[in-house]
């Protein structure tokens, strides 16, 4: 028998022997599957048969001669090898659910009717070659040690199609089955990519290496953020607000602590501590059901940022992974139906790279990240799947998940939590609740989700902060009518529904008032990074003299006047006497008003503690973005008729978004996706992002230098790239957009000339109000 091997060094001194890396990926395959699934024996063996075929292909001759002497060419039949041992576990081990975890292990999921043509193409011969390779692999120097624990339909004791099975005529079997398959393909390319990352190391630095990972000590760190809890109190005011917060923090430990697993809902106005209480429950939690990590799934960078912050001061910089990245690294990241993928995963796997498996005890990512992991078909978002299970994944500012996923999304999070062991808590001040109804049909039934808020109306009205005052329906606003009413105080915010909105109410306060006041007026849009707009908001590491929380700062006010668009709504961190919000949706006027007299510590002239005022009125230019925003929006009119109940009537939310969802897209036909095993086109649809849009790279403080080095040297790397993140801005490409005005002009070029990542010229980035082009600001641009 000759050598056969399964991949070289970076610096091609030294081979990886091929029946060590598979009986080693194998080993780590059951590994992993044993922490997901620990009492199911079939699970985990299945884990293990994928990690010994996954590169079957490999045992050709062909694919040899590729590997060790270049003769081949990338990416041809000859060099093919994931459909080979995807073959062998079909054919040979009945095994649906492995047929797809590796055929897709380099260039992602399939759909089911591609992945059945390529297992009819001829120029494969499937059937026939994977019966030959498995004879190969079955010698005694290769796998026959391991294969032997593993009978083929040929033995008459076979137990093979009892390794995952699913009713053929059950939808919601079949989308249950889908789940199983997508945790089985994450933990078969963790453990390709750890074994890879593995070997390299070790011949790198010489010596046996192995990844070291922290694991959760729930007990140890639910004791941090109980001194934090109680720093925080100490330090804080002995008053009723300080109070209900460590009532309300009580009751998430204590019910984190004796609760079974399941869903929960936490329901508490904003400014009752929602960060702490939330990481309460969590850790609380998952000391009792021994869970191995807490994910936090927040909507905003602007969030996500201060939060991340405190849990890393609370829990220290080891036990949190703030991961907020729309870039993965390994190239397979974009499936083509026209590759075989035979590239290999990177040797050069840095920390940047790693935070693709979530291996750490507390995660912060966005919704984007984590929901688009759940759909993903590319083995680099995928990745991280299987560390969800068995863990407590809190979704703050719940209210945002996006209305047309939210069928598969329920869906899924149904199934992680019944056959996973993942409880979920579902936070915010305007509380959906997800009712199961003829518009929701995945919703939750009335015992299902459990609220952990200790008396919500009481909570509610101890914790009202503001007054409404609703503008009649027959008066609408021009933009010199808002600046007015803004200006005539000292600090004010105004959230508007568009870009285009926030741009034109900011050249009229700017026109309104005097010269020498321009200074504390700001812009807040996303036209503008994220970086930049951190730095207006005083919640970046090293923001401007000038921003909006020092000019906020109660022991020294200065005047302050903001004008944004629904970004600043949820869950940052300042506090405004005064708040304008343009007609919108609900949930998205009750967020806004969570800006005003945060703290409660808003007083009049003599000194007496005052409530501050949310003005709702109606701008003469009505325009609203289109679909659910424009939708909820008509439907919040029969919701305001008495202003005193947006604040202190929790149910009138979960009202409101039960109606809503009658009429809204919750399932852009990913359920049907979903039973059809077409793991690709559910992966293309189910975006929170629509796919017509590129990031765009701006010129924006340390991006300056940044790009500048890059094009010296010539290279871009990942970690680069994650460094560039915050310097980006969404825009949507296509006939007559922005984008591609600004590309026929050169006002935006590639980083690289290869690069596929974009940089806009210095000239078309305004300081104060972002993207700009001949005087215009980009509509165009997402929300």
């Amino acid at each position: 028998m000759p050598e056969f091997n399964a991949r070289w060094t970076q610096d091609r001194a030294k081979a990886q022997l091929l029946r060590e890396h598979l009986s080693g990926v194998a080993e780590t395959s059951a590994r992993l599957a044993s922490l997901v699934r620990a009492k199911d024996s079939k699970f985990v063996s299945a884990a293990k048969l994928a990690g010994l075929l996954h590169d079957l292909g490999k045992y050709r001759d062909s694919f040899q001669n590729y590997l060790n002497r270049g003769i081949g060419k990338k990416g041809s039949a000859d060099t093919a090898h994931s459909i080979y041992g995807a073959g062998a576990a079909l054919f040979q081990f009945e095994s649906v659910a492995l047929l797809f975890a590796i055929a897709g292990h380099h260039a992602g999921l399939h759909d089911q009717s591609s992945l059945q043509l390529a297992l009819e193409n001829p120029k494969f011969d499937v059937s026939r070659r994977a019966e030959q390779l498995l004879e190969i692999a079955s010698c005694p120097e290769e796998l026959s040690v391991f294969l032997d624990d593993f009978p083929t339909e040929q033995s008459s004791h076979s137990t093979a199609a009892d390794l995952l099975e699913f009713d053929d005529n059950d939808p919601n079997d079949k989308r249950r089955f889908e789940v199983f398959i997508r945790i089985l393909f994450s933990i078969l390319v963790d453990a390709d990519r750890l074994n890879s990352e593995q070997f390299e190391e070790s011949h790198r630095r010489g010596i046996p290496w192995e990844r070291r990972t922290a694991h959760l000590e729930a007990d140890l760190l639910l004791k941090r953020v109980e001194a934090a809890a109680e720093q925080k109190s100490k330090h804080g005011e002995a008053n009723e607000l300080n109070r209900l917060r460590s009532e309300v923090f009580a009751a998430c430990r204590d019910r984190g602590a004796t609760e079974p697993q399941g869903f929960y809902s936490l329901t508490v106005p904003t400014g009752g501590g929602k960060t702490l209480s939330s990481m309460a429950f969590s850790l609380a939690h998952a000391a009792k059901h021994q869970l191995r990590r807490v994910i936090v799934v927040i909507p905003y960078l602007s969030i996500i940022e201060q939060n991340a912050k405190e849990y890393r001061d609370i829990l220290g910089s080891a036990n949190v992974l703030e991961h907020h990245s729309t870039f993965d690294s390994t190239v397979s990241n974009s499936p083509d139906e026209n590759r075989t993928a035979t590239e290999e995963p990177s040797h050069s796997l840095t920390y940047e790279q790693a935070v693709e498996n979530w291996d750490v005890p507390v995660v912060v990512t966005t919704s984007v990240q984590f929901i688009e992991s759940l759909f993903a078909s590319a083995t680099g978002r995928a990745r991280k799947l299987h560390n969800i299970a068995r863990s407590v994944v809190v979704f703050d500012e719940v209210q945002t998940l996006p209305t047309h996923l939210l069928e598969p999304t329920l869906d899924i999070l149904r199934t992680l939590q019944r056959h996973f062991e993942v409880s979920f808590l579902f936070c915010s001040a305007t509380q959906p609740a997800f009712r199961k109804s003829a518009g929701l049909v995945t919703g939750f039934d009335e015992q299902e989700l459990r609220e952990i808020a200790p008396n919500r109306n009481r909570l509610f009205a101890a914790l009202r902060r503001t007054t409404y005052r609703i503008e009649p329906p027959e008066s609408t606003w021009d933009w010199q009518r808002l600046a007015k009413e803004i200006i005539s105080g000292k600090q004010a915010l105004s959230v508007v529904n568009t870009r285009r909105h926030a741009t034109e109410a900011f050249e009229a306060v700017c026109q309104k008032i005097p010269e020498k006041f321009r200074s504390c007026v700001f812009h807040l849009s996303s036209s503008m990074c994220a970086a930049h707009r951190l730095d207006l908001l005083g919640l970046s590491r090293n923001p401007p003299p000038n921003n909006i929380k020092l000019r906020l700062n109660q022991e020294n006010p200065k005047r302050c006047y903001v004008i944004s668009t629904q970004l600043i709504e949820a869950g940052v961190d300042i506090d405004f006497p005064r708040v304008f919000r343009a007609m919108g949706p609900l949930d998205s006027i009750v967020q806004a008003a969570g800006r005003c007299n945060r703290e409660g510590k808003l007083t009049d002239a003599t000194g007496k503690s005052m409530l501050g005022e949310v003005v709702v009125f109606r701008p003469a230019d009505a325009g609203l973005p289109m679909g659910i925003y424009a939708d909820a929006t008509s439907l919040t009119e029969a919701y305001i008729s008495d202003p005193d109940m947006l604040g202190l009537d929790p149910e009138l939310f979960e009202r409101y978004f039960s109606e809503l969802y009658q009429y809204a897209e919750t399932d852009r036909g990913i359920q049907q996706l979903r039973q059809d095993f077409a793991f690709r086109s559910v992966a293309r649809d189910a975006k929170v992002i629509s796919d017509d849009t590129v990031s765009v790279v701006v010129p924006y403080r340390r991006s300056i230098k940044a790009i500048a080095r890059i094009r010296k040297s010539e290279w871009l790397d990942y970690k680069k790239l994650r460094k560039l993140q915050r310097y980006m801005v969404n825009m949507r490409y296509g006939q007559g957009t922005m984008f591609q005005q600004l590309v026929a002009e050169g006002r935006i070029q590639p980083i690289l000339p290869e690069a596929n990542i974009f940089v806009l010229d210095d000239h078309c980035y305004d300081i104060q109000r972002g993207v700009v082009f001949q005087g215009l600001t980009p509509e165009e641009l997402i929300l």
